[in-house]
Protein backbone atom coordinates (compact mmCIF):
# COMPACT_ATOMS: atom_id res chain seq x y z
CA UNK A 1 0.00 0.00 0.00
CA UNK A 2 1.46 3.28 -0.95
CA UNK A 3 2.29 5.22 2.72
CA UNK A 4 0.34 8.33 1.55
CA UNK A 5 -2.45 6.31 1.48
CA UNK A 6 -4.49 6.75 4.80
CA UNK A 7 -6.34 3.87 6.11
CA UNK A 8 -9.89 4.37 7.36
CA UNK A 9 -10.12 3.77 11.24
CA UNK A 10 -12.00 0.69 10.69
CA UNK A 11 -8.93 -1.06 8.83
CA UNK A 12 -6.57 -0.35 11.52
CA UNK A 13 -5.67 -3.13 14.55
CA UNK A 14 -9.09 -4.83 15.68
CA UNK A 15 -8.34 -4.70 19.14
CA UNK A 16 -8.59 -0.93 18.88
CA UNK A 17 -5.07 -0.27 20.21
CA UNK A 18 -1.92 0.93 18.57
CA UNK A 19 1.14 -1.56 18.59
CA UNK A 20 2.39 0.79 21.80
CA UNK A 21 -0.71 -0.89 23.03
CA UNK A 22 -2.31 2.80 23.71
CA UNK A 23 -6.28 3.22 22.78
CA UNK A 24 -6.84 4.49 19.57
CA UNK A 25 -9.87 7.19 19.86
CA UNK A 26 -11.62 8.68 16.39
CA UNK A 27 -10.78 12.45 16.99
CA UNK A 28 -13.11 13.70 14.36
CA UNK A 29 -10.57 16.36 13.62
CA UNK A 30 -9.53 15.92 9.87
CA UNK A 31 -7.03 17.53 8.05
CA UNK A 32 -7.29 18.28 4.15
CA UNK A 33 -4.44 18.07 1.45
CA UNK A 34 -4.22 21.70 1.82
CA UNK A 35 -2.88 21.22 5.65
CA UNK A 36 -6.31 23.03 7.21
CA UNK A 37 -7.69 21.58 10.07
CA UNK A 38 -11.05 20.78 11.00
CA UNK A 39 -13.05 19.71 14.07
CA UNK A 40 -16.69 18.25 12.49
CA UNK A 41 -16.42 20.30 9.68
CA UNK A 42 -15.41 24.10 11.15
CA UNK A 43 -11.78 25.10 10.98
CA UNK A 44 -9.58 25.23 13.76
CA UNK A 45 -7.44 28.36 13.47
CA UNK A 46 -6.47 29.27 16.70
CA UNK A 47 -2.64 29.65 17.05
CA UNK A 48 -2.31 27.98 20.57
CA UNK A 49 -4.41 24.77 19.82
CA UNK A 50 -2.60 23.90 16.43
CA UNK A 51 0.56 24.27 18.24
CA UNK A 52 -0.54 21.74 20.69
CA UNK A 53 -1.86 19.76 17.98
CA UNK A 54 1.90 19.79 16.20
CA UNK A 55 3.46 19.15 19.45
CA UNK A 56 1.65 15.69 20.20
CA UNK A 57 1.32 14.92 16.38
CA UNK A 58 2.19 10.84 15.48
CA UNK A 59 2.16 8.81 12.80
CA UNK A 60 1.87 4.93 13.82
CA UNK A 61 3.35 2.08 12.10
CA UNK A 62 0.49 1.45 10.01
CA UNK A 63 0.48 4.82 8.77
CA UNK A 64 -2.12 6.69 10.81
CA UNK A 65 -1.98 10.06 12.15
CA UNK A 66 -3.22 10.85 15.79
CA UNK A 67 -2.45 12.86 18.60
CA UNK A 68 -0.59 11.45 21.17
CA UNK A 69 -2.80 12.21 24.74
CA UNK A 70 -2.80 11.28 28.07
CA UNK A 71 -1.73 7.84 27.04
CA UNK A 72 -4.24 7.80 23.97
CA UNK A 73 -3.28 7.89 20.75
CA UNK A 74 -6.42 10.32 18.81
CA UNK A 75 -6.52 9.03 15.50
CA UNK A 76 -6.85 11.74 12.75
CA UNK A 77 -8.78 11.77 9.34
CA UNK A 78 -5.35 13.22 6.88
CA UNK A 79 -6.16 13.93 3.25
CA UNK A 80 -2.62 13.78 2.77
CA UNK A 81 -0.15 15.12 5.81
CA UNK A 82 -0.79 17.55 7.74
CA UNK A 83 2.69 19.38 7.10
CA UNK A 84 2.28 21.77 4.20
CA UNK A 85 5.11 23.77 2.25
CA UNK A 86 4.19 27.32 1.73
CA UNK A 87 7.53 28.77 1.03
CA UNK A 88 10.86 28.34 -0.22
CA UNK A 89 14.10 30.13 0.51
CA UNK A 90 17.83 29.60 0.04
CA UNK A 91 20.37 30.65 2.48
CA UNK A 92 23.67 30.46 3.80
CA UNK A 93 23.64 28.93 7.48
CA UNK A 94 25.63 31.51 9.20
CA UNK A 95 26.78 28.39 11.77
CA UNK A 96 28.27 26.28 9.00
CA UNK A 97 28.76 28.41 6.02
CA UNK A 98 27.03 25.98 4.04
CA UNK A 99 24.26 26.94 1.68
CA UNK A 100 20.75 24.88 3.02
CA UNK A 101 17.17 25.51 1.54
CA UNK A 102 14.61 26.71 4.72
CA UNK A 103 11.30 25.15 4.53
CA UNK A 104 8.25 27.58 5.95
CA UNK A 105 5.36 25.30 6.62
CA UNK A 106 1.80 26.19 7.06
CA UNK A 107 0.43 27.30 11.03
CA UNK A 108 4.37 26.68 12.40
CA UNK A 109 6.54 29.24 13.22
CA UNK A 110 10.19 27.12 13.21
CA UNK A 111 11.35 26.61 10.09
CA UNK A 112 12.48 23.58 8.73
CA UNK A 113 15.82 22.59 6.65
CA UNK A 114 15.36 20.33 3.28
CA UNK A 115 17.40 17.48 3.67
CA UNK A 116 17.79 17.31 -0.31
CA UNK A 117 18.23 13.49 0.23
CA UNK A 118 14.43 13.10 0.99
CA UNK A 119 13.22 14.79 -2.22
CA UNK A 120 10.49 12.88 -3.84
CA UNK A 121 7.57 13.05 -6.17
CA UNK A 122 4.74 11.33 -5.40
CA UNK A 123 0.98 10.91 -7.06
CA UNK A 124 -0.58 13.64 -9.34
CA UNK A 125 3.64 14.76 -9.33
CA UNK A 126 3.32 16.65 -6.05
CA UNK A 127 6.72 17.24 -4.73
CA UNK A 128 7.47 15.96 -0.99
CA UNK A 129 10.39 15.64 1.43
CA UNK A 130 11.07 14.45 4.93
CA UNK A 131 11.03 16.84 8.19
CA UNK A 132 11.21 16.81 11.88
CA UNK A 133 14.69 14.29 11.06
CA UNK A 134 13.00 11.86 8.66
CA UNK A 135 9.66 11.25 11.27
CA UNK A 136 7.06 13.12 8.67
CA UNK A 137 6.18 13.46 5.01
CA UNK A 138 5.40 17.54 3.70
CA UNK A 139 3.72 18.11 1.01
CA UNK A 140 5.18 21.68 -1.32
CA UNK A 141 1.86 23.62 -1.80
CA UNK A 142 2.02 25.02 -5.07
CA UNK A 143 3.34 28.05 -4.53
CA UNK A 144 6.33 26.17 -2.83
CA UNK A 145 6.65 24.03 -5.70
CA UNK A 146 7.45 26.64 -8.48
CA UNK A 147 9.79 28.47 -5.77
CA UNK A 148 11.90 25.08 -5.50
CA UNK A 149 11.05 24.47 -9.10
CA UNK A 150 13.69 27.04 -10.57
CA UNK A 151 16.46 25.32 -8.81
CA UNK A 152 15.40 21.81 -10.34
CA UNK A 153 17.21 20.48 -12.85
CA UNK A 154 17.72 17.95 -15.69
CA UNK A 155 20.49 15.08 -16.16
CA UNK A 156 21.12 15.59 -19.87
CA UNK A 157 22.62 12.30 -19.69
CA UNK A 158 20.00 9.88 -18.25
CA UNK A 159 16.97 12.55 -17.93
CA UNK A 160 16.68 12.53 -14.14
CA UNK A 161 15.38 15.53 -12.35
CA UNK A 162 18.00 16.50 -9.66
CA UNK A 163 18.71 19.84 -7.40
CA UNK A 164 21.82 20.93 -6.30
CA UNK A 165 22.70 22.21 -2.97
CA UNK A 166 26.18 23.22 -1.62
CA UNK A 167 27.97 22.15 -4.56
CA UNK A 168 26.29 18.80 -4.76
CA UNK A 169 23.71 16.78 -6.58
CA UNK A 170 20.41 14.77 -4.87
CA UNK A 171 18.03 13.12 -7.60
CA UNK A 172 14.78 13.86 -7.18
CA UNK A 173 12.96 10.22 -6.73
CA UNK A 174 9.79 8.76 -7.67
CA UNK A 175 8.83 7.43 -3.96
CA UNK A 176 9.47 8.16 -0.40
CA UNK A 177 13.10 7.50 0.04
CA UNK A 178 11.99 6.13 3.76
CA UNK A 179 10.05 2.97 2.26
CA UNK A 180 12.76 1.77 0.05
Amino acid sequence: MDRLERRPMTEHRKSGESEAGSEIIPSHIRVDAEGVWTYEGREIFRKDILDLFYERLRLNADGVYGLKWEGRFHALEVQDTPFVITRVDRRIDPETQREVIELTLRHLDRKEILDPRTLWVGRENVLYCRIRDGAFPARFSRPAYYQIAQWIQEDPENGRFFIECDGKRFPIRACDPALS
